[in-house]
């Protein structure tokens, strides 16, 4: 594969989102070994079905919180699924932040709590943002190589 401008500026945007710790670079290159003839699109696919679901845990949990009485269960399982696929995927700082605000909720600090959801969603838009930008350029790499 030829080194072209684009492959350069997917290079540098790789290596800028472990650099700022949005993704964990140990875990980015394993699921990258799994990419192969039979799935080339793996990668792709596995960080535009992370941004989709993730945002509907981050909504689930937000819904679950405004509800009287607050709906636990929903927002325990939720938070669990955005923890797994986070750490499935390498997405260091979203893990960090769901784990905070699985502590304060698991504490009992409801306000805390809130707040951590707060920087939680900021988080995960930053990281929506930086990553659909990326997966973007994935796909327009691909498609100049045929």
């Amino acid at each position: 594969m030829a080194s072209t401008p684009l492959r350069q500026q997917l290079s540098i945007m790789r290596q800028s989102l472990f650099d700022e710790g949005l993704l964990d670079h140990d875990q980015v290159s394993y699921l990258e070994t799994l990419e192969n003839e039979d799935d080339p699109d793996f990668i792709e696919n596995i960080f535009t079905l992370f941004l989709r679901d993730s945002t509907k845990y981050i909504d689930s949990i937000e819904k679950a919180l405004e509800t009287t009485p607050v709906d636990y269960p929903v927002m325990e399982r939720m938070m669990y699924r955005l923890k797994g696929s986070s750490a499935s995927l390498g997405a260091s700082k979203i893990n960090g932040e769901t784990n905070t605000l699985r502590n304060f909720f698991h504490d009992g600090d409801m306000e805390s709590g809130k707040e951590s959801l707060q920087k939680l969603k900021a988080e995960h838009a930053n990281f929506k943002e930086k990553l659909a930008v990326y997966v973007g350029m994935l796909k327009q790499a691909k498609l100049s190589e045929y």
